[in-house]
């Protein structure tokens, strides 16, 4: 389990990312006024002996870790894995960096959540991705093309938070390429995380609902044979006040 301290304004809130049936006692000893849970197991749900006054039903795809590679690569679609091995092809650099040593990733996905939100990451979770996370990218020619931000839960899992590309029109590769490099990273991205001894590889919330207008990022996530897993997002309060002001509280991740 992940666990961090947030504000609004001068409250503080606690967020617990992962909590499963044997972090109840810990989470129900927590002290600020409110507490927003991410991705708890329905375990955990059953068993948290405190109101919950707000429970929502998430979806995420995972990949088992404990496969073998060639397993791995085997639950692939088809088109997926071709594109993985088109982009190998490409000159290309993957790493691994802390959120400070990747300024140009940073701001891809700072202007990638303005297009799609109004507003960059906040400060908190590149705070959140520094203590508990990192970043991968590719680089082709000098250029960062592809982004992905994780949070790492010990060796239990490791999940996707943010991620971005360069634009697919008008940027300095072809659209479909910087698709296929997209692929790639998030390939490399489980390789990476396989070889520290992680088990379970988090891509982050899937729609779950193919008349959905963004179900394409589904159907990215699902290219790569990650099976739907389903756990709650949800909030806790011991306080009343607290609880009547709970709309200021942050709505994602």
């Amino acid at each position: 389990m992940i666990h961090a301290i947030k504000w609004v304004g001068p409250v503080p809130y606690r967020v617990v990312w992962f909590p499963d049936v044997q972090d109840v006692d810990t989470v129900t000893r927590l002290r600020t006024p409110v507490t927003v849970i991410r991705q708890a197991s329905a375990a955990f749900i059953h068993h948290l002996p405190l109101t919950l006054v707000r429970r929502v039903r998430f979806c995420t795809a995972v990949s088992d870790l404990t496969q073998s590679e060639d397993q791995l690569l085997a639950d692939m679609h088809k088109t997926c894995r071709a594109s993985v091995r088109r982009a190998m092809k490409i000159p290309h650099r993957f790493e691994v960096l802390p959120p400070d040593q990747a300024p140009e990733a940073c701001r891809l996905i700072n202007d990638f959540n303005r297009q799609l939100y109004g507003r960059p990451v906040s400060a908190a979770n590149w705070q959140l991705t520094s203590r508990h996370g990192f970043i991968t990218q590719l680089r082709v020619d000098g250029h960062v093309i592809a982004v992905n931000t994780y949070l790492l839960d010990g060796l239990a899992r490791a999940r996707g938070l943010y991620a971005a590309t360069v634009p697919r029109e008008g940027g300095p590769l072809p659209a479909r390429t910087v698709a296929e490099l997209n692929r790639l990273l998030t390939w490399y991205d489980m390789q990476y995380v396989r070889n520290l001894g992680v088990r379970v590889y988090d891509a982050g919330g899937l729609f779950d609902d193919p008349q959905h207008p963004s179900s394409g990022v589904d159907q990215f996530k699902l290219s790569f044979g990650f099976a739907r897993q389903y756990e709650y997002h949800a909030v806790t309060s011991a306080y009343l006040p607290a609880r009547r002001g709970l709309k200021h509280a942050e709505q994602r991740p």
